[in-house]
């Protein structure tokens, strides 16, 4: 074993100190994982679509996305690299997962076309390879980006749970700590001053009456769609960004 991790470390770039061998016992889903220990895992950096519960029908891909994850896994050894930020709102260790070459397990599902990149700060730390996963995934069609399901839509479209949209921010609001970006009144986009303060890197002035795209998990008040962003990547300007979601000039 000693000698599989030293390999494993000179083969990848993953942080040695927040790193570990662990053994899978059973994959919930595309994203989410139990250890032997009992410990869930929910991969880092990455959505997939959700499978069947007594509340709502499986998405499509959802058992493929799954059935990809256990044929990953099953290639030998995992290695598990916890985020910065170690802990969801629901307990689950966030990590992401190698296998003993290196190679990164979220990686191949985002090229399969069975994962959507997400970046909630900050764990980020892989962003840019996933987000050229991403592209080359979606140029070639592959998984969802072939999927009217998936297909980005307008804010007057929204169904709840993870949704990519597309519209313009028609009023904002600059509070204290939250800034409210609003398209009509279907759509709130919710990022913390201190995120974005953080984070962003222009003023938030310029997105009034702007064209964006976003991505991320909306919950429906009433008749009102509410999605909280914390990472420039979720947010696209599509007049001055690299377009991924924003439609070609």
């Amino acid at each position: 074993m000693a000698i599989l991790w030293c390999a494993f470390f000179f083969n990848s770039d993953v942080d040695a100190l927040s790193s570990r061998a662990v053994e899978v016992g059973r994959v919930v889903d595309g994203d989410t994982v139990v250890l032997t220990s009992g410990e869930i895992v929910r991969l880092a950096g990455i959505n997939t679509p959700e499978r069947e519960t007594d509340q709502k029908a499986a998405e499509p891909l959802a058992d493929a996305a799954h059935d990809t994850l256990v044929e990953t896994l099953s290639k030998g050894d995992i290695f598990l690299e916890e985020a910065p930020d170690k802990k969801d709102r629901y307990g689950r260790t966030l990590a992401y997962l190698f296998l003993e070459d290196g190679s990164s397990v979220q990686e191949v599902l985002i090229r399969e076309g069975l994962a959507s990149v997400v970046a909630i700060a900050p764990n980020d730390r892989y962003l840019d390879r996933f987000a050229l996963a991403e592209d080359a995934a979606r140029e070639s069609g592959a998984g969802i980006w072939s999927i009217p399901y998936f297909d980005v839509a307008g804010a007057d479209q929204i169904r709840g749970g993870f949704q990519f949209i597309l519209d313009k921010f028609t009023a904002l609001k600059l509070g204290p700590k939250w800034f409210r970006f609003s398209v009509r009144d279907d759509l709130d986009v919710l990022i913390r001053r201190a995120d974005w303060e953080a984070s962003f890197a222009y003023p938030p002035g310029v997105l009034e009456q702007s064209e964006v795209a976003v991505r991320g998990w909306i919950s429906k008040k009433k008749s009102k769609g509410v999605l909280v962003i914390s990472h420039p990547f979720m947010l696209e300007r599509c007049v001055v960004e690299t377009r991924r979601l924003c439609p070609a000039p």
